[in-house]
Parts: C-alpha cells; structure tokens; sequence
C-alpha cells in the first residue's frame, strides 16, 4: 500500500517526505518517554489510588524505585500492566520506565534537548543505562559533560566520553564495573549441528582477541598462498583447526614467508 503511494513522487519528494517520517519517528520516540513519566507519576506512592477489589489478605503492594538514585517511586503493579497494554514484556517495561524517569530525574539537560528533539530518544536512553548505577550527584555531572554531545559524535566516541566522565564522578564505581566485566569472560561452546559444525564463543581481554585474531589471519593468508582460493572466513576457519599444531603452524607460516620473499607483489 505504502509504495504505490509513494511510487508517482519524484526523487526530491521522496527524499522530503522520507525526511518528514524520520523527524515524525524521533518526535513519537520523545513523546513516549513523556507517556512514560506522565504514567509513572500516576503511580507514586503518594497519589495511587486504592486497586478496585483488593483485599487486605492479598498482600500490601509494594513501591519501587525503577531508574536509580533520585527517581522518584512507583507502585510495582503499575509496570506489568504499562507493558500488557504497550505489548511489551514486563522486562521491557521495566526497563523503558526506568530509562524514562531517570532521564527525567537524573539527566536534566539531556532530557530537555529529548523534549527539543534536538537528541534521539533511543542514545537518550542507552546514556540513562549505562550510568543507571552512579548516584545522583555523578550523573549530574556526566549529564552536563554529554548532554551537547549526544547526537553530534559517533556512538564509540560517545562511549569513551561517557566512560571517562563516570570515571571522574564515581571512580570506585567504574573500577567495580571494569572488574565486573572481567567476570564476565570466558569461552562457550556449542552443540553440533547436523554438519558437524560447532559455535565457540570467547570473551576475553581486548589484546588477547586482537592478538589471537592476528593469527588466526596469518594462517588464512598463508593457506591462500599455498592456493587455498575458498574466502576468507572459510580459510579462518581452517586456522582454527591448525593454530593448536605448533609445528605445523610454524612450517606453514615459515612457507608462506618464503613464498612471499620469491613472489614479491607487482
């Protein structure tokens, strides 16, 4: 339906109204947050209307404070049916409610440049995240570091930014996160399928995986040289299989050096 509408445009219309959707999709992202919060406050302890047809023997239901330090409470029923009625899983809801109302509380001036439309809701969202653990004070000032930057650098730049701001408000905190991570490391193996092909999964420290990849690419450069024309990544996949023999390894590379010193490049 929608391309035969569009169809009959000419590229410069097309173009505009193309422009017109992604501004119409970053203003519906912005407004949802706003649902959010309006919602969320809807639910404070304070102001909660009394549940139609709960008993006293159901329980007393509980606030909670979704978000981190700063976020004002919620009632914790109020989450599961904002993400009944949204189509979302609790744990979505859970999620999007807090990065609303951290935003809010905790990101004054990123939330102010959301409302502006002047930041994309979904970078507002991963800042509201990944400083979800800092106190109050620390992600006030991350806030005032970003806010200008969120939508005007790469995401990996932003990303060191923002580490390097949490680093300055919390530095206890980012070195327990860093060691965190470092818990996380491992490698994981999976079951073979019907080709005999397995998944292998490792998590380790940056050098090792740039150093492990280096050689796993100077064997598939070596078996290319002795004309081994498959692509890359089957010939990576090859190395896998031949890094654990040392000697074959070294003899393999030591040819493909000696095929390179006679068989220099044009």
């Amino acid at each position: 339906m929608f391309e035969e509408e569009l169809s009959p445009l000419s590229t410069a219309d097309l173009l505009e109204s193309a422009a017109e959707e992604r501004a119409a999709e970053s203003r519906s992202a912005a407004r949802s947050l706003v649902h959010a919060v309006v919602y969320a406050d809807r639910f404070h302890p304070d102001v909660a209307p009394e549940r139609p047809g709960r008993r006293a023997s159901d329980g007393r239901e509980r606030a909670v404070v979704l978000g981190g330090d700063g976020c004002p409470p919620i009632m914790e029923f109020c989450v599961s049916e904002y993400g009944a009625v949204v189509g979302v899983s609790p744990g979505v809801a859970r999620d999007y409610l807090a990065n609303a109302l951290a935003l809010r509380a905790r990101f004054p001036f990123v939330w102010a440049r959301v409302l502006a439309e002047k930041v994309t809701a979904w970078k507002a969202r991963n800042l509201a995240r990944d400083c979800e653990k800092l106190s109050l004070e620390a992600a006030l000032y991350v806030d005032k570091r970003v806010a200008h930057l969120l939508d005007t650098i790469s995401p990996t730049r932003l990303a060191k930014i923002i580490k390097a701001a949490k680093m300055h408000a919390d530095p206890d905190l980012a070195k327990a996160e860093a060691a965190e991570k470092t818990d996380e490391r491992g490698v994981w193996v999976g079951r073979s399928d019907e080709h005999g092909t397995k998944t292998c999964v490792i998590k380790a420290s940056s050098g090792a995986v740039r150093r492990h990849k280096a050689k796993i690419d100077e064997i598939a450069d070596a078996l290319l040289c002795q004309g081994d024309k498959r692509p890359v990544q089957a010939r990576r996949a090859e190395a896998v299989g031949i890094l654990p023999d040392t000697a074959f390894t070294n003899e393999l590379l030591a040819q493909a050096r000696e095929y390179q010193r006679t068989n220099p490049p044009p």
